[in-house]
């Protein structure tokens, strides 16, 4: 698989990965369609382009969109988004996992330690590509429904046309269901920005902006095709758009802090929840995706750049080329066992340690248990030096899934990786699944009954060498049954923390796991437990260059200040 290769020239802040989905070359200047990327282009681009597009002749041809559309990809693997910053920082610190390092270092470490605030400048570099990238996508969906043959072209012109505007559709939705998670009510916009344009927005409430993530998604599933239909690469799929339709739902069903600093959820919640439940029926029943029969395999494939879509729905690509690693990503190396740079796998500086307890609450029989978890480190001879909890290293034990060994490729580059960042696997779509069946088991929609969500259930924990439920699993306990499940299945895939929030949870399982991690040793080193404060940390505080620039605002989030 090879990259697109972008032959526009950027500086090194504003260098972003690439995409490796498709054996062609393409000469573009995308800046110069993506107006609210910068104030100047000449202080962006270097004057040597091979080819040259304006913004009045880049809409021509299909292919041309099509360009478009994948530098909408382009800027989701960056840095600040999942090349490392919402794939491995902003996930931290739960009850399965911290950052390494308890001191206030007033980047990483304060952001994962709960000790955030508005200056920290990750959160204006992640706020300000998420922006980029929705102005990309607003920019290809506005331009792409003007095109001649988008309503007059020939039938497969058009047929393209309205995929390239589904993926589009599903980019958008997908920064801004980041965006509300990560800060709640955000400036919202779903045309691209032209000159005279008025550039400070107000906050919009999320649940309008809900509205458009979800008509977005279902525009998207409606003409996307399924990945049997369509070449294999790390484009999106009809599965994902529906997959992605269920986690929307899912986290609009769920609680969120409000900017008066209550935690509520909508009074229709189950109404959401009904909706998921019918959304996921309907990639259970596709027979489209299926799990691995392997959960090891799973991240072995991912490691080895392997596309494996039946299980693997939807998955951020990267790969470093050429003379530098900035079309990389961190994983393996910052979220995985730490590994020596002098072994034949390369560095791993593992930035984040697993937490004792979430271990321990593995049956040991649970086949999950030594993949999720790594409690070893890698020495220069490749051997494994193993921790335990009677040594002074006790708490330095890794997510497993990500590590270094594994990778197929050379450690060509010292922290970039091209392992891909996955975000929707088909077993976070079967517990999705069972999930709202179960919430809304009293009034079920449609056909659904309890039994397909104990089946979809059986199926992820038979993977794993263990039961399924009882079916006289009560509502309540069905739900704690799920909330661990979720942990065990997809740890350190980066939703344990959102889960929490959604349902609720965050505050009262740091408790616990502090609580479990000092009944193992007194100096257990976790700082999220005198850090943490309901009702402020279940959001970041919104960047304070934005709020000092656009006085719009008004409003800090609850905790941060005015």
């Amino acid at each position: 698989m090879i990259k697109f290769i972008w032959e526009f020239h950027l500086t090194d802040e504003n260098k972003s990965k690439q995409m490796k989905i498709k054996t062609i070359y393409i000469p573009l200047i995308l800046a110069l369609v993506s107006g609210w990327l910068c104030t100047s282009c000449e202080d962006m681009l270097e004057e040597d382009p091979r080819s040259f597009y304006s913004s009045n002749n880049f809409f021509e041809s299909v292919e041309q969109a099509n360009m478009a559309v994948i530098g909408v990809y382009d800027l989701l693997g960056t840095t600040n988004i999942y090349g490392q910053v919402v794939s491995t920082i902003y996930p931290c610190d739960t009850d399965i996992s911290q950052i390494r390092g308890t001191e206030d270092d007033g980047s990483k470490r304060s952001v994962g330690h709960y000790l955030s605030h508005p200056s920290i400048s990750m959160f204006e570099k992640t706020w300000r590509d998420y922006y980029a990238t929705i102005e990309r996508a607003n920019y290809a969906i506005v331009n792409i429904q003007k095109m001649n043959q988008f309503t007059d072209g020939s039938e497969s012109e058009q047929a393209l046309l309205k995929r390239y505007l589904g993926e589009a559709k599903f980019l958008r939705a997908l920064c801004y269901f980041d965006l509300v998670r990560l800060w709640g009510d955000v400036p919202f916009k779903t045309v691209n920005t032209s000159v005279n344009d008025e550039l400070n927005l107000p906050r919009t409430n999320r649940e309008e902006i809900y509205d458009q993530i979800i008509d977005d998604l279902d525009y998207a599933k409606s003409v996307l095709p399924w990945a049997s239909e369509k070449a294999l690469d790390e484009r999106v799929s009809k599965g994902a758009a529906r997959g992605y339709l269920v986690r929307a739902l899912m986290g609009r069903a769920g609680y969120s802090l409000q900017l008066d600093g209550s935690v509520t959820r909508p009074s229709n919640y189950l109404e959401y929840y009904k909706r998921a439940a019918l959304e996921a029926d309907t990639i259970v029943k596709s027979d489209e995706h299926e799990l691995n029969t392997s959960y090891e395999d799973v991240f072995r494939n991912y490691a080895g750049n392997i596309v494996e879509p039946k299980e693997s729905i939807f998955e951020i690509a990267f790969a470093p080329m050429g003379s530098g690693p900035e079309n990389g990503g961190f994983i393996s190396t910052y979220i995985g066992p730490k590994t020596n740079p002098s072994s034949s796998y390369g560095r791993a500086n593992a930035f984040i340690n697993a937490m004792w307890p979430f271990y321990d609450s593995f049956a040991d029989d649970d086949a999950r248990k030594e993949i999720a978890v790594a409690p070893y480190e890698v020495k220069a001879d490749n051997t494994k030096k193993y921790y335990d909890t009677k040594k002074s290293n006790y708490h330095k034990i890794f997510p497993g899934k990500w590590r270094r060994e594994w990778n197929a490729s050379a450690p060509e580059y010292t922290n970039d990786t091209d392992v891909n960042w996955v975000l929707l696997r088909y077993s976070d779509v079967l517990l999705m699944y069972a999930e709202a069946i179960n919430e809304c088991r009293n009034d079920l929609p449609g056909t659904l009954t309890m039994a397909d969500a104990f089946e979809a259930v059986r199926l992820v924990r038979e993977r794993a060498d263990q039961d399924g439920w009882e079916a006289s699993t009560s509502q309540d306990d069905f739900r704690n049954n799920i909330m661990q499940e979720r942990a065990w299945e997809l740890c350190y895939e980066g939703w344990r923390k959102w889960d929490l929030i959604r349902w609720n949870k965050l505050g009262e399982k740091i408790l616990e796991a502090g609580n479990a991690a000092k009944a193992i040793r007194d100096a257990y080193p976790y700082p999220a437990m005198d850090n943490f404060v309901s009702g402020k940390h279940e959001l970041y505080p919104i960047p304070q260059r934005d709020m000092d620039v656009n006085t719009k605002l008004e409003k800090q989030n609850p905790g941060y200040g005015s």
